[in-house]
């Protein structure tokens, strides 16, 4: 291994945190194990531990949409052992075009992670005017963060 290698691979390491998903998540109720690993500073990418072709490219969604907002049913919360907001951190998954600015963002079925005791769930919002299929760049600049 390389020292560039090395430095690589740590870097890697300290971007990627691990979750357990007890129930998975819809769709892949059989996987339990995700991996967030940041790519940039608006992207990250979830993964499936268990079957790594399984891979979804996520966002902070507040970092595109300020008024994005919900509430967390006290089931979801118990689920993955949240007592705090403190503990909260949310990611919606994209669905990325060719073209960045058709990029679409799922923000009726947040992914909320519990940071300190590394647990997840996917919520699907109920009674809300937010789609599976919301574009991205909303006013905002694709080739801000949009390369890789």
């Amino acid at each position: 291994m390389t020292p560039k290698q090395k430095i690589e691979e740590e870097n890697q390491d300290t971007n990627t945190v691990l979750y357990v998903f007890p129930k998975g998540i819809p769709g892949f109720e059989q996987l339990r194990e995700f991996q967030l690993q940041e790519h940039n500073e608006l992207f990250s990418l979830f993964s499936a531990v268990e079957q790594p072709a399984t891979i979804f490219i996520t966002v902070n969604p507040f970092d595109f949409f300020e008024d994005y907002e919900f509430e967390l049913s006290d089931d979801a919360l118990e689920d993955i052992g949240i007592t705090s907001q403190e503990q909260i951190a949310v990611r919606c998954i994209c669905t990325w075009n060719s073209d960045q600015s058709k990029t679409t963002v799922n923000l009726l079925a947040p992914l909320i992670f519990n940071v300190e005791q590394h647990t997840g769930k996917q919520i699907v919002l109920q009674n809300t005017d937010y789609t599976i299929k919301h574009p991205l760049w909303n006013g905002i600049e694709p080739d801000k963060g949009g390369e890789s």
